[in-house]
């Protein structure tokens, strides 16, 4: 049974992510003062502020986001030994930043969702921090995962550093596995479509009352079910989605919903409760298992106190190396700051070793999962987290990590995804047709 832990609410930045831990490492001067070697010193002369604008709510908690931050910036402008005095914001949304940005105007530095730094760079709204990168040897970039750090690349140059990352995993009912005859959590594809159907419950009207697993709940994920089935989404620099691996993760899919029946399936997901509460399908038993963010663990624990649950990666097919989706969040620098090399004294010190073991304490002390290594190591030996988040660590450091390839036509790529898979789920067309208007309207985007 899952550990219970006193989260109220887990805060996301484009799929979710959250904040602090008793007993952590605490913001040492250290993180405070990491700063760069690149570029010229910032004059101690001349006084220059910073601003850091991020898109959580500016709560009160100190344990949250937004106090964490501030705690971080009080700790910087009192070490610094350059003249540089930092400013946080909250509460901004990406529009807002966008908006304010083509003004002319501040953030230096701002919280984004991966996607869209190549149409923000393309659009001269981003800083390139390459150089900085390449130059500041104090920073450490090899500590960041790989997977990570590949979101964060455009055409080969650096516009974001990771902020927090994200992957999903699969919770699960052992005591309805047990009774459905499994006594495990299924380990291939193969397993999985089978405990599936064996989990199933169905009326003979045809009306579910149990589904062992929906593919598409809470959404249709376009990173998920390929990853696990070792798909790809370009060829170098063209784009690729009619290959085998894309069919055979959607086929997938749809062979759930041809099993069941598209509107009886639907029907069903309409009686479901609300996600992470006490009313959570998995929780109420209409689902044996269902993936989720990891951003939702914290909730999960909460409310499934006294239900017997737990989690495990996502299953690959049978011979296939697959690998487990993920997503991050980032900071980014204002092309327009006036003062680079302060600014990227300030990201590097936001984002270094230490401030990122810091904020892996988490929201509530539920752990946070960071993007460096250090910090994911922390969470799993000194911080008091529960069982489930060391899990989803360990699993962030010990899997196959595969991301959506950054391209000039990333979003609109998703959303092509997004919209004709959707039309195969409803056996509108199959997926084989869907996967080739796909693969025809991206290559339209790519060659335009």
């Amino acid at each position: 049974m899952m550990k219970k832990k006193l989260a109220a609410l887990t805060l996301s930045i484009a799929m979710a992510f959250s904040l602090v831990a008793c007993g952590g490492a605490g913001l040492s001067s250290a993180a405070a003062t990491s700063g760069s070697t690149a570029g010229s010193q910032a004059s101690s002369a001349e006084p220059v502020t910073v601003t850091v604008w991020h898109m959580f709510p500016e709560d009160a908690e100190e344990t949250l986001n937004h106090q964490r931050l501030l705690k971080w910036a009080e700790e910087f402008n009192a070490t610094n030994t350059d003249n540089i005095t930092v400013e946080v914001s909250g509460a901004k949304t990406a529009d807002v930043i966008m908006t304010t940005i083509a003004s002319g105007s501040t953030p230096d530095i701002f919280q984004n969702y991966w996607n869209n730094a190549p149409t923000w760079a393309d659009n001269g709204a981003l800083y390139d921090m390459t150089e900085f990168v390449n130059s500041d040897t104090e920073w450490d970039k090899d500590d960041f995962l790989d997977s990570a750090w590949n979101l964060c690349t455009y055409e080969g140059k650096v516009y974001s550093i990771p902020m927090t990352v994200s992957t999903t995993f699969m919770a699960y009912r052992p005591d309805i596995l047990a009774e459905c005859g499994w006594d495990h959590f299924p380990t291939t594809m193969e397993e999985l479509a089978q405990c599936i159907r064996d989990c199933t419950q169905v009326e003979a009207d045809g009306t579910i009352t149990r589904m062992g697993m929906i593919p598409d709940y809470p959404w249709l994920d376009t990173v998920l079910w390929p990853a696990a089935f070792g798909a790809h989404w370009t060829d170098g620099d063209a784009p690729d989605f009619d290959n085998p691996e894309q069919i055979a993760a959607y086929q997938f899919q749809r062979d759930i919903y041809d099993e069941y029946g598209y509107d009886n399936v639907r029907r069903f997901i309409d009686t479901l409760g609300a996600r992470a509460t006490a009313e959570d399908p998995l929780f109420t038993g209409k689902l044996a298992m269902r993936w989720s963010a990891d951003s939702g663990l914290a909730q999960m624990e909460e409310h499934g106190e006294g239900v017997d649950w737990a989690i495990a990666p996502l299953p690959y097919p049978e011979g296939v190396e697959g690998g487990q989706m993920l997503t991050a969040g980032v900071w980014e620098m204002n092309a327009k700051t006036e003062n680079p090399e302060a600014t990227w004294k300030v990201m590097a010190s936001l984002t270094s070793a230490e401030t990122q073991a810091f904020l892996a304490e988490g929201d509530y002390n539920n752990g946070q999962f960071m993007p460096r290594a250090s910090a994911l190591n922390h969470l799993i030996n000194d911080l008091d987290v529960s069982d489930a988040a060391k899990q989803n660590a360990q699993s962030l450091l010990d899997e196959e990590l595969i991301n959506f390839p950054v391209t000039s036509y990333t979003s609109e790529y998703l959303n092509i995804i997004t919209a004709e898979m959707s039309l195969a789920l409803t056996g509108e067309t199959s997926v084989e047709d869907a996967a080739a208007s796909v693969q025809q309207q991206v290559e339209e985007l790519a060659n335009g």
